[in-house]
This record gives structure tokens, sequence and C-alpha cells, in this order.
């Protein structure tokens, strides 16, 4: 017999509770006590730096006072001694290296031969070249020659023309007397007046032959004379070409960057030195672009030599920029001093203004640590306290003090990169 049996289920009890989840585990804690800390300690670092301090070595740090002087805007530069004047020496032609008769160095006079090439090709040149100019101002001369030959021919048919005229005419006059005395017949007579005519009209067209034949040969002997003269210079090339191998001073001077071997081969052009004028010198200078503005004609440099101080004054500016420096030619404003010498390097002193009354204090490695915005002052005998400073133009020695410092203030004028974040230094 089936029976149904009851649902077995679980029955709620009085005795159940219901559980409560937790707000504040372990874990959320310690992270939030991990934030808390983390808070506190960049809090900590963004505050308490300000008055954070560094012990360092007082021995180890340089120390200027800001006083009132005279500043003098200038910068530092180098240059080089160059000649004022300097030509160029080059081979015109060719060839070997046969002699050397001078050594770099050597004072030279203008036309002194420095070298001598020798050029096979170049002289068997000269030699077929010289052969053919040669023929044709031979064959020239031949020509010019005939041409003179002819006009005295047509001038000496001239001259036996009147002599004949004059023959003829004194013949004629004993005719005439003769025929009028009934000595000789007529046609005799006849015959002496028409010899007389013809020979008046052989003497008239002579003449004119002659004038022809002179505009003529004139014009023919002047081209002649022109062409032969174009040969010859031609020739005097040639020869002068020759001379070439033999290579000279331009001028008087010192030779300088001549290094050759006998036997070395030069080309056509090759600079074989230079010789430099030795009556002055010059100073070319390099200068950074960032001063083209504030460099002209005229301005002072000073550099040290032998002891002493000299000058130098700004001759000319070329304004073309090259990698970032253009250049400038100084002259000395006195006499070279003794023992200057082509391709020594001076350091020199350029001042850009005259002096003037400025609050000034010694240059050091701060400025490129702080960039000039801020130093470390003292503010006792052993500690510096950092302050906000505004610097201005600075030269070789001294920096200008604009703003933030006052005559008596002492700073710390090496670089500060070593003191990290400090904003006091104590000073053991």
């Amino acid at each position: 017999m089936a029976c149904a049996l009851p649902f077995i289920g679980r029955q709620k009890s009085t005795m159940d509770k219901v559980i409560q989840k937790k707000k504040w585990t372990t874990k959320r804690i310690l992270i939030i006590i991990g934030i808390a800390m983390g808070v506190l300690s960049i809090t900590y670092m963004l505050l308490g730096n300000k008055d954070r301090t560094l012990s360092i070595d007082r021995d180890r740090v340089s120390i200027a006072t800001v006083e009132k002087g005279l500043f003098n805007d200038n910068i530092p530069i180098s240059g080089q001694i160059e000649p004022i004047k300097s030509i160029i020496v080059t081979a015109a032609e060719g060839g070997n290296v046969e002699e050397l008769f001078v050594e770099d160095g050597t004072f030279v006079k203008r036309g002194t031969p420095l070298l001598r090439l020798s050029n096979a090709n170049l002289m068997l040149d000269f030699m077929n070249r010289e052969t053919q100019i040669v023929e044709q101002i031979n064959n020239l001369r031949s020509t010019r020659l005939t041409i003179e030959q002819n006009k005295r021919t047509l001038k000496d048919q001239l001259i036996d023309i009147d002599y004949q005229l004059i023959e003829a005419e004194r013949q004629y006059a004993i005719d005439s007397t003769l025929y009028a005395d009934s000595v000789i017949p007529k046609n005799q007579f006849d015959a002496t007046r028409n010899n007389i005519d013809y020979l008046r009209k052989k003497k008239a067209f002579t003449e004119v032959n002659i004038d022809r034949e002179e505009a003529i040969q004139m014009t023919q002997l002047n081209r002649i004379d022109r062409s032969i003269e174009l040969m010859e210079r031609n020739l005097e090339a040639i020869r002068k070409n020759l001379e070439n191998l033999t290579i000279k001073a331009p001028i008087d001077g010192q030779l300088t960057g001549f290094n050759h071997y006998l036997g070395e081969t030069k080309q056509k052009g090759e600079l074989l030195g230079q010789v430099d004028v030795s009556d002055g010198f010059l100073v070319r200078c390099g200068i950074d672009e960032y001063y083209l503005n504030r460099v002209r004609e005229g301005q002072i440099g000073t550099f040290q030599f032998g002891g002493e101080t000299h000058e130098l004054i700004i001759n000319k500016v070329l304004p073309q920029v090259s990698n970032g420096q253009f250049q400038v030619e100084m002259h000395f404003s006195e006499d070279v001093p003794e023992g200057i010498r082509r391709g020594q390097t001076l350091q020199i002193r350029l001042s850009l203004s005259s002096e003037v009354e400025a609050l000034i204090v010694k240059r050091g490695g701060f400025y490129q640590s702080t960039g000039g915005n801020w130093v470390f002052v003292l503010s006792g005998e052993n500690t510096a306290v950092r302050r906000e400073v505004k610097l201005g133009r600075q030269n070789t020695d001294y920096v200008e003090v604009l703003e933030g410092l006052a005559p008596g203030d002492q700073i710390i004028t090496n670089a500060y990169t070593q003191y990290g974040e400090a904003q006091r230094l104590e000073l053991n």
C-alpha cells in the first residue's frame, strides 16, 4: 500500500542567528595604514625639505664678498696669429720635382727660384710647336720680302720710263729743229713725237699702278706684321711655360708651408706653399654667434705675452656664421711684441662695453648650477642660507648683481650640484 512521504527540509529554528559581514577587516586596515604612511612621507618630503640642512666641510667651499666696483663687460676669446698679407705659391705647370733651391721658413726676395720641375711631355710639345711657329713666321717673312721686291721692281720701271721720256723729249727738240730745216723727213719727226706720247702714257699708267699696288701692299704688310707679332707672342708664351717649371717667389717675405721632396709629382695648379709679408701680423678670432650683435669694429682686446699686457683692436667683423661662430680680424694697437710668430694662439679678453660702476661678485661654478637665480648667502659665521637673487652680465672674473644682494654680503661661489635640495648649509 502506497503511502505519501512527508517533505523533509530544514526547518528554521528559533536558535539560528543572522551573521553580519565585518566592515573592518585586517586587510583593509593594513591598506589604510599604508596609504596614511605614504601620505605622511610625501608631506614630509614636500614640507620638511624647506628646512633641510646639510653639513659640509668649510675648507671645501669658496666664499666671495659682494662689493661695489667697476664692471667691464668682456668675454674670453682665442685668436691665431696670421700675416697681414700672404701670396699663395702654386705650380703653373705639372711635373716632377727636379731641384730644390730653398727650405721652408726661408726669407726670400721676389723672383728667387724656389724649386724646379721637369716635364718631358711639355718639353716635346714646346719643341714641336716652336718648329711650326718658326716655320710659319719664316713663310710670312718670305711673303713680305716678295712684296717688297715687287714694290722696288715697279719703282725701277718708273725710273726707266722717266729716263726714256727725258731722252725722247731731248730727241724731239733736236728733231723739231732738223725737221724745220728739212734735214730729216716727216716720218722720222712723227716717230719721235709718237714715242714721247707713248712714254708719257706709260709713265702715267705706271704711277697709277704703283699707287694701287702700294695701297694693297701696305694692307698685306700690316697683316703680315701683325701675324708675325702674334706668332712671336705665342712662341714667347710657350717658352714662358717652360720657364714656369722653375717656381719663383712672387713677393718679398717668409716662405711657409713649403715641404717637398725630390722626385715628387706635382699637378698643374697644386698648392706648393705661400709667402707671408713680413712687415706685419693680424689676429683672426672666432667668437660665439651669441655675441654677433654686440661685437663691432674699434672694440679693444687685451692679452698677456712676455709678462706684459698688450692691446688689440677689432679692424674687421666678418658676420658669416659657420659652426656656431663668426670671425673678426684684430690688429695690434702698437708694435708687434717681440717673439710673436705666425700660427701662435693668443688668449684674449675682448671688452664689449666701457667700464661702469656696478654691484659685483666673483664668478664661480654656482652660476651654472642655479642659472643665476639663487645663491647660498652666509647668515652667520658657520651658516649659509639659500636666497633668491637676480644676476646680470658676467665677464671672465665677475658677475653683475641686480637684485637680492647688498654690498658686504658673502656668498658661496663653488658649484652647488653636490648640495642637492638643501636649503641651509652648516659649515664645519
